[in-house]
């Protein structure tokens, strides 16, 4: 009898256990359905750090819905107000008509659906990976971002950075719980500075969440903005490594054609004529030679050699390539070292013009641009240095110790050998050959990196090089 009464009651507490079991696993169904992604269409988008990739992202997705634009530049924020983009990036026209609040109070941030990250990620002294702009966004998100938010990163970044160092400071900082509380996704940017023929519609855009729920969801948000279509990668990691390979094959490849110059020289033939003739080809790769630099194919290797070094690879391929593309400005300065000792002269005590400070053609970036270090290198060699570039914004001025940034060459020649360094379209019309001849002395040395006077008679004026 006493055994039947403990069976009943252990079978109670079985039920009860059981039930409370029940309970807990409906709560648990109820909450994960109160936790909805926003609606794509209509999502409220914040832009963290507003530069060449932030700003025509936040112009795109304020055609349709609310657009919050954040930067800690309070000088940046002002002119943007006030109707100014430095970067030129976004379209004019669209610019001037978008409805974006631009503001400096991280506070704004608390009402954003998804909260885009484009902050910049350099490296240091040391070409390794300097990750405190990222996490100070990862913080900065965490501290205001609202339950259901969905946070994407599009900063170039080594594969497992955003899942591995972005999200556990978000998880700390916000005391909530990724996939719970709030989503993860990554979208490289593709940005191409200064490409007025390809702008952020244009460029296909990668996606990738930290569930196919979310991917699928940043498939329905970015198509707001991108016209050239999506591509939905497997997870995160792939997306972050695709980026990284994108740039690293570019810096490789304009590698080889930085030796090939270097070594074609020696033998008297120029590297570009080489390429021309290699070219006709059907299947040869069109790259040309000359100075790397900027934010991305001069900093984004640096990244895979680091996390080769963490996982026992060293990236012999990688770091090759970076330290011949480095080295071209000194290659450079060798060669107007070698034009100079052809008339007799020296480089040292001479007045050097060059013609361009920005990174590439047209764009009026100049981080990490290697003309200040071939600058560096002929001020060091004992010569002054002036150099012209209206289409430069010198917003992130490097190196340059003994260069002087001039507004007018004309109002200072004439100078004893002149360098030019990129294609801008402006040169083309304010340098003829006649009227850049009249820059410099009778037969000075002329270095045309870009071969913009190629086909014209310039041995009547200098002694000219181009690769």
């Amino acid at each position: 009898m006493l055994d039947m009464q403990a069976k009943q009651e252990q079978e109670e507490v079985n039920q009860l256990e059981a039930a409370r079991a029940l309970l807990d696993r409906l709560q648990r169904v109820a909450d994960d359905q109160e936790m909805v992604l926003p609606h794509a269409a209509t999502a409220h988008v914040a832009i963290i750090g507003l530069g060449y990739v932030g700003i025509p992202l936040a112009v795109g997705f304020a055609s349709d819905a609310p657009v919050t634009g954040f930067d800690i530049s309070a000088s940046k924020i002002r002119d943007l107000n006030n109707g100014i983009d430095s970067t030129g990036e976004a379209d004019a026209v669209e610019f001037a008509q978008a409805k974006i609040n631009f503001t400096t109070s991280a506070d704004e941030l608390k009402n954003a659906d998804v909260l885009i990250v484009c902050v910049p990620t350099p490296v240091n002294a040391h070409n390794k990976p300097d990750y405190s702009p990222l996490i100070a966004a990862s913080r900065l998100v965490g501290e205001h971002m609202k339950k259901g938010a969905v946070v994407v990163f599009e900063s170039t970044v080594d594969p497992g950075t955003t899942e591995g160092k972005c999200l556990p400071v978000i998880e700390r900082v916000s005391g909530m719980k990724e996939g719970e509380d709030f989503f993860l996704g990554y979208s490289p940017e593709r940005i191409n500075p200064g490409d007025m023929t390809r702008r952020l519609p244009d460029i296909k855009k990668i996606v990738a969440g930290s569930s196919q729920m979310v991917t699928d969801f940043l498939e329905q948000l970015y198509s707001r903005v991108i016209k050239a279509g999506v591509h939905k990668a497997p997870s995160i990691k792939v997306a972050e490594a695709a980026k990284i390979l994108e740039n690293t094959q570019r810096d490789i490849n304009i590698a080889l054609m930085n030796q090939m110059m270097m070594l074609f020289d020696k033998m008297g033939i120029r590297s570009t004529d080489v390429i021309a003739a290699a070219g006709s080809k059907w299947n040869f790769h069109h790259y040309r030679p000359g100075l790397v630099g900027g934010h991305c194919i001069a900093v984004d290797p640096y990244f895979l050699v680091d996390a080769g070094r963490r996982h026992g690879l060293p990236m012999e391929l990688v770091s090759a390539a970076r330290a011949v593309n480095e080295n071209t400005a000194n290659f450079m300065v060798e060669k107007l070292d070698q034009l100079f000792e052809l008339r007799g002269q020296n480089l040292s005590g001479s007045r050097v013009l060059v013609l361009g400070r920005s990174f590439k053609e047209d764009c009026a970036d100049t981080r990490n641009s290697k003309a200040f270090k071939m600058m560096d290198a002929i001020w060091a060699a004992g010569a002054d240095v002036d150099c012209y570039d209206p289409v430069a914004e010198d917003d992130h001025f490097e190196g340059g110790r003994g260069a002087r940034m001039i507004d007018d060459p004309f109002s200072e020649q004439p100078y004893d050998a002149i360098i030019m360094t990129l294609r801008h379209k402006v040169f083309i019309e304010q340098f003829p050959l006649e009227a850049i001849a009249g820059l410099c002395k009778q037969f000075g040395p002329f270095i045309d990196l870009r071969g913009v006077y190629k086909d014209e008679a310039t041995g009547d004026h200098f002694t000219y090089w181009r690769p």
